[in-house]
């Protein structure tokens, strides 16, 4: 019984650890993507910061702020190119163009046209993919876990030394740091995430935690999506204006 409780107490620990990472990852990719927005769109779009005693409605709150900014960005963009047909036309073909053509070296003026509507590109992009559309939805369903009125250090304190831009990949777990979650938050943890008429109280709050955590994960691979959809296609716009 007492090595159960044990294993469940590490499982919480282990999943507590790894939330407060997804969270540190989800900011440096916001913020990668957001700065690469802001640059080819002409936006200002605030990027994200969180610190250890921010809380996680708030935070998820700002995200979700932040994606519906950039969608509004991205549909006002696209109305304007159905204003101006040509521009449209030529966003809607340059991908294929540079995709099939980037040996064939262009007129002067054709390389003007094309260096005139990378943004109408990434627009028509972004839009196709549905990535803000899919982020959104993910975001308004990661609200719904009982863990919002938390802080992030209800879930770990990260030590002093550890880069807090380093995303989870990077990162070499040190045993000694289990100590920064304690007791009291352990209870937390257990109290927000139990499951009513549980038999066993420390598995089901560790069951559930590793169920957001794994709920997170999509949220971080389609904003890596994001951000490589937007660098391929400035890089691929960027071929076809060079040759």
């Amino acid at each position: 019984m007492f090595l159960e409780l044990e294993k469940n107490k590490e499982r919480l620990i282990e999943a507590a650890k790894m939330f407060f990472f997804h969270i540190q990852d989800l900011v440096s990719f916001t913020n990668k993507f957001i700065d690469l927005f802001n640059f080819n769109m002409n936006t200002q779009i605030l990027l994200m910061s969180v610190k250890e005693d921010c809380n996680i409605k708030e935070f998820f709150e700002q995200m979700l702020k932040n994606c519906k900014e950039m969608k509004s960005v991205l549909d006002a963009k696209q109305n304007k190119m159905q204003i101006e047909p040509l521009c449209s036309k030529v966003a809607m073909a340059v991908s294929f163009v540079a995709e099939k053509c980037t040996n064939m070296e262009l007129p002067h003026s054709a390389k003007g046209l094309f260096s005139t509507v990378q943004t109408p590109v990434i627009v028509s992009v972004l839009r196709s993919s549905n990535i803000l559309g899919s982020l959104e939805s993910l975001l308004s369903q990661l609200m719904t876990f009982p863990i919002m009125n938390l802080q992030l250090s209800d879930f770990y304190r990260e030590d002093t030394k550890e880069q807090s831009d380093a995303t989870t990949s990077g990162k070499t777990m040190n045993p000694d740091l289990s100590k920064t979650t304690t007791k009291d938050t352990l209870k937390k943890l257990q109290e927000v995430l139990k499951t009513e008429n549980a038999s066993n109280p420390g598995e089901s709050a560790a069951d559930h935690l590793e169920q957001i955590v794994k709920a997170m994960e999509p949220a971080l691979h389609i904003l890596q999506n994001a951000i490589q959809t937007v660098e391929t296609s400035i890089s691929k716009s960027k071929k076809v204006i060079d040759k």
